[in-house]
């Protein structure tokens, strides 16, 4: 199985394990339940979701302003797939 890190705390997890939270081409940030969208791709451990605004990972990673209404609605939707 294929070994990704998680973007917040730099855990290495099991693919499988992890959220990947993907921009489309149009700048929406979504959560890629498939893991398998041709986009940029930003792995997080479940543990580390809630945490993921505080560390501001997605604005390091994607390198632009985030709404901080995007990290509630994917930890809310990373919490309903639990």
């Amino acid at each position: 199985m294929p070994v990704r890190m998680c973007a917040v705390c730099r855990g290495r997890f099991e693919k499988a394990e992890l959220f990947r939270i993907i921009m489309s081409r149009s700048g929406e940030i979504l959560l890629d339940r498939a893991q398998k969208a041709q986009a940029r791709g930003l792995y997080i451990c479940r543990e580390c979701m809630p945490h993921a605004a505080g560390k501001k990972v997605l604005e390091r990673g994607y390198k632009r302003r985030i709404d901080p209404g995007v990290y509630e609605r994917l930890a809310a939707e990373a919490e309903s797939d639990e």
